[in-house]
């Protein structure tokens, strides 16, 4: 019994030894940050008036001199900044118009064309067909500076989309600011009139010119051009009865081609950026 009490006494002892063992171990090793802590405290208070600061603190000591210069530095980093995007959005803002105008300027200008006269000539009559010859006078003006050449030129006559007659003509130059006759004459060729010759039929013709023109200046981004001009669309032919010999007077013809598509979608694109341009610094001053 008394072994007995004397081993749960030793096993007693034996954990308060190691209890306050360990806790001495742990307030000791809480003493040492904080002994680091006192001495970064210690080192870094102001010096006295008649104490000098030690040499560790001397080179982090903020200067006068210091301050100035990084102002001047954030300044001037903010005007280079401010120039930049003055000098982007200028470029993004006058590129757009200058390089539309450009385009446009290198395009030349349309030659006009217009019918001067026509005359229809029926040739033979069998119930509603009629088989008939056309001869038609074109006038073609270059309001350019340079000459034009025209290539692979192809006259049409029409009857709504379908072909009637077509002929091939010559090439042929034209200096600028001239204005040129082509004679086209289609011979026999025969269409259909909704009603009856005899009682007064009727037929809408329509006159066509194809042809390649190249102008005599250095054109971008098309050095040449399909132009296609469609005169007298739409018309009506009357045919009174016992008349063989119909003649028509002058009339204008709607030419297009490629450099005037292009001309049309840059002129849409410089005043629609123009608007927009207009829009947005109205917003900005508005909200300044």
């Amino acid at each position: 019994m008394w072994a007995h009490k004397n081993f749960i006494f030793i096993f007693i002892f034996l954990l308060a030894e190691n209890f306050s063992a360990s806790r001495c171990e742990f307030s000791s090793k809480q003493k040492e940050p904080n002994n680091v802590i006192n001495s970064l405290l210690q080192e870094n208070q102001p010096p006295t008036p008649h104490q000098k600061p030690p040499m560790s603190q001397l080179s982090y000591l903020p200067t006068t001199t210091t301050t100035k210069s990084d102002a001047a530095k954030a300044k001037a980093h903010d005007c280079f900044v401010f120039l930049l995007f003055i000098t982007v959005a200028t470029i993004l803002i006058v590129s757009v118009p200058v390089i539309t105008l450009c385009i446009i300027s290198l395009q030349p200008q349309i030659p006009q064309f217009n019918v001067s006269s026509s005359s229809l000539t029926v040739l033979n009559v069998s119930s509603n067909t009629v088989t008939a010859s056309l001869n038609v006078t074109f006038s073609m003006k270059n309001p350019n500076s340079k000459t034009m050449s025209y290539d692979k030129i192809t006259a049409l006559v029409l009857d709504g989309k379908e072909s009637l007659s077509s002929i091939t003509l010559p090439p042929f130059h034209q200096p600028g600011k001239t204005q040129k006759t082509l004679l086209t004459v289609f011979p026999s060729f025969f269409f259909q009139v909704n009603d009856n010759y005899s009682s007064g039929g009727r037929v809408n013709l329509t006159v066509k010119l194809h042809a390649l023109a190249k102008y005599g200046r250095w054109t971008w981004p098309a050095n040449k051009d399909l132009m296609k001009a469609t005169c007298d669309e739409n018309v009506k032919v009357e045919f009174p009865s016992k008349v063989t010999t119909l003649v028509f007077g002058s009339s204008e013809c709607d030419v297009n081609g490629q450099w005037k598509r292009i001309v049309t979608k840059c002129s849409r694109l410089f005043w629609n950026y123009i608007y927009v341009v207009a829009i947005v610094l109205f917003i900005l001053f508005v909200s300044l």
